[in-house]
């Protein structure tokens, strides 16, 4: 038996072609997004989302990303923009 991938259209077929149905209708943002599994973040590493948030940043030519509670400092007192939107939460905020 076939076992079906952790992520992407073959997953969830419906989904993709919905999204697929908006990033043709608004080709100019579509551009500036790409749908991303969370499955490492969920079932390998764990995080909880509602409590923590990652912070990604380049250095030496790679993107960085470290989890943090979202009431450390370090978390508060950055200036980041927010890069990964979940239903109405920030889970990753990157340096522009």
């Amino acid at each position: 038996m076939k076992t079906k991938p952790a992520c992407g259209p073959e997953r969830d077929p419906e989904f993709f072609d919905e999204i697929d149905k908006v990033f043709a209708r608004h080709p100019e943002a579509a551009r500036r997004y790409a749908v991303r599994c969370l499955r490492r973040e969920l079932d390998v590493l764990k995080i909880d989302f509602s409590k923590q948030v990652a912070l990604s940043r380049v250095e030496d030519g790679r993107i960085i990303t470290e989890f943090y509670d979202r009431d450390d400092d370090k978390v508060r007192s950055s200036h980041h923009a927010c890069c990964v939107w979940h239903q109405g939460h920030c889970y990753e905020q990157c340096l522009e």
